[in-house]
């Protein structure tokens, strides 16, 4: 676990989420369906599979340091923060079925 994530580098990851979102959003508006447009399309959830993995190793490590040994239970800030890297990861395996459904064709 990188254990130098910081808050600036969640911040930078949506970034890159929200750019290889926008890709999308443009290319489902045309509804453009050729090989180099689909490729495209593709591409960007390959993208968003990436940030997805790396903003929920961001948010884990994260939340590693809201944690307190000294608690029973988790804080309201490290359930939060694992429930977002949760979220984090499901985006990335949803991006990644959607990139294997375009590559196979349907």
């Amino acid at each position: 676990m990188d254990s130098s994530a910081s808050w600036g580098d969640v911040g930078d990851t949506a970034e890159s989420i929200s750019r290889a979102g926008r890709e999308i959003e443009q290319r489902a508006r045309r509804r453009v369906s050729s090989a180099a447009d689909k490729e495209a399309a593709r591409q960007a959830l390959l993208a968003l599979t990436a940030a997805g993995a790396r903003l929920a190793r961001q948010l884990d490590t994260l939340a590693a340091r809201y944690e307190s040994t000294s608690v029973a239970e988790p804080s309201a800030t490290q359930v939060a923060l694992d429930q977002a890297a949760a979220a984090a990861e499901d985006l990335g395996l949803s991006t990644r079925v959607a990139a294997q459904a375009i590559e196979e064709g349907e």
